[in-house]
């Protein structure tokens, strides 16, 4: 083989391998070197971040919103569904997001303990899912009533294999129409020198600048109560007090 065929060999094989990729989504295999990898590897996602992705449905909204792009011809979107140029691009499993789901709800039992009734449980639409924040908790944020009607029964011990009929019984359920991902905690949470910042579930002290002056070995801020605090309270002997601005 001459150096020219050589040559157009490697010419086709960079210009495949270049419209190959141009699309599509490079996936990272496990033993592969990142070069970053040692400088965040003791690095924690911020919450804000996660909480950002509160609302995304799909794969597809998380590629596009929160994934950066190969830098190879950004303008173009690749289906992580498909495939493209002959490449196996993997199927991403659909979250479990916040929405309304079956779920079994257990009926209230009859006062008297000789009445039953069925089916003493049925499956109603409320709110199931993950959210992307420890800060975060599936809620309803629209219900109506779901009526469930149930048979109610007698027990009689004379007729030990049978129960005698009452009639129909109906139950008013609270089913759950839409669900969101909204933080655990509210402004109710909060003390008197706090606010609450909904991007970022928490409260935080409005006076936080006094947490810089709160310096020395025996002091430290307490952000909830939003003071600068002594480390240790110290008992005195008789005749003397504690100090709580020298800590002493």
């Amino acid at each position: 083989m001459n150096w020219m065929h050589v040559g157009f060999l490697t010419t086709l094989a960079v210009l495949f391998g270049s419209s190959a990729g141009q699309d599509r989504i490079i996936f990272r295999s496990d033993d592969e070197d990142i070069s970053q990898g040692n400088s965040v590897a003791n690095v924690e996602i911020p919450e804000k971040l996660l909480i950002q992705m509160k609302d995304v449905q799909n794969v597809t909204e998380f590629l596009s919103r929160f994934v950066r792009r190969n830098e190879v011809n950004t303008s173009e979107r690749a289906d992580i569904y498909s495939r493209r140029a002959n490449v196996r691009v993997p199927v991403i499993t659909p979250p479990a997001t916040c929405q309304p789901e079956m779920q079994v709800v257990e009926l209230e039992k009859p006062s008297n303990g000789a009445t039953f009734i069925w089916p003493p449980c049925v499956r109603v639409p409320r709110c199931g899912g993950c959210c992307t924040s420890k800060l975060l908790s599936c809620h309803p944020v629209a219900t109506s009533v779901y009526n469930v009607t149930v048979l109610q029964v007698l027990y009689n011990p004379q007729t030990p294999d049978a129960f005698v009929s009452q009639g129909t019984r109906i139950y008013s359920l609270e089913q759950h129409d839409r669900c969101s991902c909204n933080c655990k905690q509210d402004a109710n949470s909060c003390g008197v020198l706090q606010k609450f910042r909904e991007d970022e579930c928490r409260c935080v002290c409005t006076n936080q600048y006094q947490a810089s002056q709160c310096t020395g070995p025996k002091k430290i801020w307490d952000s909830l109560d939003c003071a600068c605090k002594c480390r240790r309270i110290m008992e005195c002997s008789t005749g003397s007090y504690f100090n709580p601005l020298e800590c002493r």
